[in-house]
């Protein structure tokens, strides 16, 4: 108990932090946190036996958190990880043999469910890094629907950017009290009259006629308006 109250604690000044941060509060916790796990994975991969063994059952990360790694990983530590997942795919090919074509117009007449050729390829465990992503992020979003309670924690919210709008689904879908729903619903449409009044903007100053005006609030908005739709790259589940 100690330790979880010492978490949301931790969760409620984390957030007050990313209240006051450019974007979605959820998208730039979670950002770090897998940022974090990448840097400790990052010196730690070489010489820990447990995490080499995870990321052989894994095959290394999945295709976002790879390139992620691969551009600030050391250059030792990705070819000892790597080296260990094509050790072992490469035992488990080696005893690949060919089974028929399955699925399709046929497979399902049949009801065929056998293994197919390949599924023995697939990883036997998720990614460490989406891990690491999803817990942080039902930590962070128990912490955030909880806070929305108190109206200290409330007007904090209110003053910044708001939810991404895949992390607005999930919020509104477990929002615990009718006033927890109205508030993140009020935040959300004021993100989307905002956006929209920028992105219009954006538009009306590439008609030749207004090329000559200066940027201002919009600019931006575009990058700005992506984010707020797909959420933060890499953060959230596709």
């Amino acid at each position: 108990m100690t330790h979880d109250r010492t978490t949301e604690t931790q969760g409620n000044h984390d957030l007050f932090d990313a209240f006051g941060q450019p974007g979605c509060p959820l998208c730039s916790l979670v950002e770090t946190a897998v940022g974090r796990y990448m840097g400790s994975t990052n010196y730690d991969s070489v010489s820990d036996p447990e995490i080499r063994a995870h990321f052989e059952a894994s095959q290394g990360f999945c295709n976002p958190h790879a390139h992620q790694w691969l551009r600030e990983a050391f250059v030792l530590g990705t070819a000892h990880i790597y080296r260990d997942v094509l050790l072992v795919t490469a035992r488990e090919l080696r005893e690949q043999s060919y089974r028929g074509a399955i699925g399709g117009k046929v497979g399902a007449l049949f009801g065929r469910k056998q293994e197919s050729a390949g599924s023995s390829l697939q990883p036997r465990e998720g990614c460490p890094a989406c891990a690491i992503r999803d817990e942080t992020e039902r930590r962070l979003l128990r912490t955030l629907l909880k806070g929305l309670s108190d109206e200290t924690f409330t007007t904090a919210y209110a003053a910044s950017d708001g939810l991404c709008l895949p992390h607005l689904r999930l919020a509104l879908a477990v929002a615990p009290s009718q006033h927890v729903f109205d508030h993140l619903r009020r935040r959300a449409q004021q993100s989307h009259e905002t956006l929209i009044a920028h992105l219009n903007e954006t538009i009306r100053k590439h008609d030749y006629r207004f090329r000559h005006e200066p940027a201002g609030e919009e600019k931006g908005s575009p990058e700005r308006a992506v984010a707020y739709v797909a959420g933060a790259n890499g953060v959230v589940r596709s």
